[in-house]
């Protein structure tokens, strides 16, 4: 069973529907009995990081999915908005402090001469033969919808999967241990974003 967590703020709907499609039992959720059921949890999003932090403050979602990641050991995926509150922080519209889970910060894309938000498809820059992508090649493009991203980082521990560009590169999907992010909408994506999404649960 998958578990798409419920905070009120992200396409829920659409993340449910992809994740049927490829045959697999998923429900949409904040308890935290289903959620320690759960073979793997989706946090999706879409909307404003500081609504999102309230939200998962106001259902209490902080220390429930901090006690199911980090003692339960439970794999996550983090989609999009989802990736970003993973975070240490981000600077939309203020400075707001995220999970933590990530130390990592999210910042305004410097698009350049490109305008914001960057919505619609691109290609992805691969960075290894994991699982993650397996079975996808940097041919097939991806759903973006987002302002802001996560900033490229040196540190070893955490695995990036792949690189997007925009105006400038940014990290586009990362793995460290049992935490997995990835900045474009894989439910969105047609039959390469449910590969994505099957390959996170098979891994």
């Amino acid at each position: 069973m998958i578990s798409i967590i419920d905070y009120e703020l992200g396409n829920v709907l659409s993340v449910k529907n992809a994740i049927t499609k490829i045959g697999y039992d998923c429900v949409i959720t904040r308890d935290e009995n289903q959620l320690s059921l759960s073979d793997a949890i989706i946090l999706p999003g879409v909307g404003s990081y500081e609504k999102g932090v309230n939200n998962l403050k106001k259902f209490n979602l902080i220390n429930i999915l901090n006690k199911q990641v980090f003692e339960n050991k439970k794999k996550i995926l983090g989609i999009c908005l989802g990736f970003q509150l993973m975070c240490d922080f981000s600077e939309e519209f203020g400075k707001y402090s995220g999970l933590s889970w990530l130390n990592l910060k999210v910042s305004k894309m410097n698009s350049k001469k490109l305008r914001l938000p960057h919505v619609g498809w691109n290609k992805l820059k691969l960075n290894n033969d994991g699982k993650f992508f397996q079975n996808i090649s940097e041919k097939e493009l991806f759903y973006f919808n987002h302002s802001y991203c996560i900033q490229r980082n040196d540190d070893k521990n955490y695995e990036t999967l792949a690189e997007c560009e925009y105006g400038e590169k940014f990290i586009a999907a990362l793995k460290f241990k049992n935490i997995y992010g990835i900045q474009p909408h894989p439910e969105k994506s047609q039959y390469q974003g449910l590969k994505v999404l099957k390959n996170f649960i098979e891994t």
